[in-house]
C-alpha cells in the first residue's frame, strides 16, 4: 500500500457527534471525501439531513440520528443503531460541546449547577460516547474527541470549558492505554478559534469582526476553519496514525498555549 492509500477510509464507518454544523459538519464531510459512510448525530434532525445528504452526494452513505448527547440512554441506543444499520462501527468522534446558554461566567460566579453543566457537557459526555463506542468497536478502532486550545491555557469566563477540556486530555491518555490491547487509538484535537455560530453567539459579535480581531492574535494571520479541523481528524482516524495514541494536537494556526 502506498502512503497515499494509507490516508484513505474506504470501507470504515464513522459516527460524529454534533455533525449538523460548523467543525463537527466538516469533520463529517472530510470523513465522507476520504471513503468512510459517516453518521452524524445531533439534536436538530433539519440540520443532520442536510450533512447526511452532502454525505451521499460524495459517494458515501450517510445518516442523521437526532440525539441529546447529554442524555445518557440516547448515545447507546444510537451507536446500536449504527450496527443495525451500518453493521460496525470504526471511528468515533465526540464532537459535540460548548456553552448552552451562551453566556460567559468568571469562577468566583459560577453557579455549581453551571458549573456541573459545563463539566456534564464537555467532559462526561465524550467519555461515555468514548466508552460507549469502545464496546461496540472491533480491534482497530479509532476514538477522537474535539477539545480547545481553552484546555491548556488561562480562559477568563470560561473555566470550566477549559478544566473540562484538559480532564480530557487526561481521560484520552489513560483510555489510550487501556484499550491498546485492542488496537484502538485514542486522541483529541484541540482546534483554536474557528468562527462559529457557538462562537459569535457567545461573543455577541458578528462572523466578521469576529475574525477581524481574532485573526490579530494569530501567527499565521486568520481564523481556522471547519476544514482545517477535518484535516486532523482524518489523519487520527487513518491507516496512516495507528501508531499514535494518547495524544492531543493543536488545531491553531500557531496560537500559543
Amino acid at each position: 500500500m502506498g502512503l497515499y492509500e494509507e490516508f484513505r477510509l474506504d470501507g470504515q464507518v464513522a459516527v460524529v457527534t454534533g455533525g449538523g454544523r460548523g467543525i463537527g459538519r466538516g469533520i463529517a464531510l472530510g470523513l465522507a471525501e476520504c471513503g468512510a459512510d459517516v453518521v452524524v448525530i445531533a439534536r436538530r434532525q433539519a440540520d443532520i439531513d442536510t450533512v447526511a445528504k452532502e454525505i451521499e452526494a460524495r459517494g458515501q452513505r450517510g445518516l442523521g440520528i437526532s440525539a441529546d448527547v447529554m442524555d445518557w440512554d440516547q448515545i447507546p441506543a444510537a451507536l446500536d443503531r449504527v450496527l443495525a444499520e451500518f453493521g460496525r462501527l470504526d471511528i468515533m468522534v465526540n464532537n459535540a460541546g460548548g456553552n448552552l446558554d451562551g453566556k460567559i461566567y468568571a469562577l468566583p460566579d459560577i453557579s455549581i449547577d453551571k458549573f456541573d453543566e459545563q463539566l456534564h457537557l464537555n467532559m462526561k459526555t465524550k467519555f461515555w460516547g468514548a466508552q460507549q463506542a469502545a464496546k461496540r468497536m472491533t480491534d482497530g478502532g479509532r476514538i477522537i474527541s474535539i477539545i480547545s486550545i481553552a484546555a491548556h491555557k488561562p480562559s477568563p469566563g470560561f473555566g470550566v470549558y477549559s478544566a473540562a477540556n484538559m480532564g480530557m486530555i487526561s481521560m484520552t491518555r489513560t483510555m489510550a492505554v487501556e484499550l491498546a490491547p485492542r488496537g484502538i487509538t485514542v486522541n483529541c484535537i484541540a482546534p483554536g478559534v474557528v468562527v462559529t455560530d457557538m462562537l459569535v453567539n457567545t461573543m455577541n459579535i458578528s462572523a466578521g469582526d469576529a475574525k477581524e480581531m481574532f485573526s490579530k492574535q494569530i501567527p499565521l494571520g486568520r481564523t481556522g476553519t471547519p476544514e482545517d479541523c477535518a484535516a486532523a481528524a482524518v489523519f487520527f482516524a487513518s491507516p496512516a496514525a495507528r501508531w499514535i495514541t494518547g495524544q492531543f494536537i493543536d488545531v491553531a494556526g500557531g496560537q500559543p498555549s
